[in-house]
């Protein structure tokens, strides 16, 4: 059985919104107030209350100060992510194999249908996330 990953916080939200990860992860990874991360993937093509595609939290985060770590494993969305910005994916991992490694900092990691942030390596997060989830993406904070 996979082991639960519990966050050091649940960081900023609002009520009335759902499907904000993207959001969340923005905000919690760079400090903005969860206002200005929710106009900003609204300008890049986020609607209120549906997830995104990576064509909109991509260009939203390469536009607001994140760079591209990498791109991770086969999955149908690294696959297309890889191919959307011409790189070539990394060996595939899990969330619990990529922490370690996200100590000093802070990241957005996409995994499989939800994003999040690590700040100082612990997750910031509402959800619990198992350890065996693929990681699609991981961007860092200048």
């Amino acid at each position: 059985m996979a082991k639960t990953i519990i966050p050091v916080t649940a960081g900023v939200s609002t009520w009335g919104e759902s499907r904000d990860c993207t959001v969340r992860a923005l905000a919690n990874s760079t400090g903005l107030r969860y206002g200005n991360a929710h106009n900003i993937l609204r300008k890049h093509g986020r609607k209120d209350k549906r997830g995104c595609t990576c064509n909109v939290w991509h260009d939203a985060y390469i536009s607001n100060g994140m760079s591209l770590v990498g791109v991770y494993g086969t999955t149908k969305g690294a696959r297309y992510l890889a191919k959307k910005i011409s790189v070539v994916a990394q060996k595939g991992t899990t969330l619990g194999s990529i922490l370690p490694k996200l100590t000093n900092g802070s990241y957005i990691v996409i995994i499989t249908r939800h994003a999040l942030a690590v700040v100082d390596g612990g997750v910031v997060d509402m959800n619990l996330n198992r350890s065996n989830s693929r990681v699609i993406a991981v961007y860092k904070h200048s």
